[in-house]
């Protein structure tokens, strides 16, 4: 057994504790293959079978972030994008076939996503303002603070954006958004406040103070209030995936408290192509990355899930490693690192070789 202090990626190993541990055999140190070191730990993936034994898969990442979907596939970024005939990737969603795609179709396919509109992603409405005062028709929605007003001698004072969001039963999700525009590294969010306007009364959801990316209507006449997990200057923002229930009698439910998860990731949120992403009931798929919402501690709670409108759960499996998207047909992928793509519904997994990609033709130019 290696005697020696092991670490991967900053981790202590404790050998003496592993029950498969780290030998050393002639002066060469050999790693158990163990899920933990060889997947978790180095982002290796592992695959076995009879005709060709174990193999051993790392390093490959040629396909990169996804960026969506239409009825018949899925469209990746490429690292190879340097070639513009190979700046994307379409990969079919039932022959998985691979093939490029040039940087005049990638134009093209991201211009088409970025002119659409979430459905049911809020509309733009005016307020009107009397002094601190900000109103939604006859109604005192908010009183600005002195930080609110607060105006940059360079920059000026703050925007102010107003975003209505429909509910059931004749209620209104108003966001009000104030932010400086000055110059920073990483996104801008500035400040928001969100709003519940329901029988002529205003409530301030204080656990939205956040941009919100869909609020749902539901067939019995429920309402989803949902945002999508913000990105940061460094990879994506804990605690910014939230979601609630506002019931028939008007009374929010907010599912990461219920939950006691610090986020709550409801799949299909920033999709534009999806048109709704629950269930004809009203059903969503969220995924739970099982950290504590209070104390930010690691629990047994990561997984997929289905969640009702009486706010019902049931796991539909463990917590995968990878990203996880759902289309516009409401199927969902995991993308994994080493160019790796998940069926979730029909587990099967999706792999492809940098050096299998390279050698594929490129798209032609037209």
């Amino acid at each position: 057994m290696a005697d020696f202090p092991i670490q991967i990626s900053g981790t202590e190993i404790d050998n003496s504790e592993e029950p498969f541990p780290f030998l050393t055999y002639r002066d060469i140190t050999y790693i158990p293959l163990t899920w933990r070191f060889a997947h978790e730990m180095l982002h290796l993936d592992l695959a076995w079978n009879e005709q060709d034994g174990l193999g051993i898969i790392g390093g490959q990442n040629v396909i990169q972030g996804i960026i969506g979907d239409d009825d018949q596939a899925l469209y990746f970024y490429s690292l190879l994008g340097a070639d513009p005939a190979k700046a994307m990737v379409k990969n079919d969603k039932s022959t998985h076939h691979a093939e490029w795609q040039n940087r005049k179709a990638l134009d093209a396919f991201t211009s088409s996503l970025t002119a659409s509109v979430y459905p049911m992603g809020g509309k733009p409405v005016q307020l009107t303002r009397k002094d601190r005062d900000l109103y939604y028709g006859d109604l005192k929605v908010y009183m600005l603070t002195d930080s609110d007003v607060w105006e940059s001698a360079a920059w000026g004072a703050p925007v102010h954006t107003y975003t209505q969001f429909e509910a059931a039963n004749h209620a209104v999700i108003l966001s009000i958004n104030l932010t400086l525009p000055i110059a920073t590294i990483g996104p801008n969010y500035g400040t928001t406040y969100t709003f519940l306007i329901r029988d002529g009364k205003v409530t301030q959801l204080n656990d939205f103070n956040q941009k919100l990316d869909r609020v749902i209507p539901n067939p019995d006449g429920t309402t989803w209030i949902a945002s999508a997990m913000l990105p940061s200057r460094k990879g994506l923002m804990a605690g910014s995936a939230r979601l609630a229930l506002l019931d028939q009698d008007g009374v929010v439910h907010y599912v990461n408290k219920q939950l006691g998860e610090l986020d709550v990731q409801v799949l299909g949120l920033t999709n534009p192509s999806l048109a709704n992403p629950s269930a004809e009931d009203g059903s969503l798929y969220i995924v739970l990355n099982g950290k504590n919402l209070h104390d930010f501690e690691q629990n047994d709670k990561g997984g997929f899930y289905v969640i009702n409108t009486k706010l019902e759960t049931k796991r539909v499996s463990g917590l995968a490693e990878g990203t996880y998207y759902m289309d516009k047909a409401r199927k969902v992928f995991i993308q994994r690192a080493n160019n790796t793509i998940i069926d979730q519904a029909k587990d099967e997994v999706w792999h492809w070789y940098d050096a299998d990609l390279a050698r594929l033709k490129g798209a032609s130019e037209e």
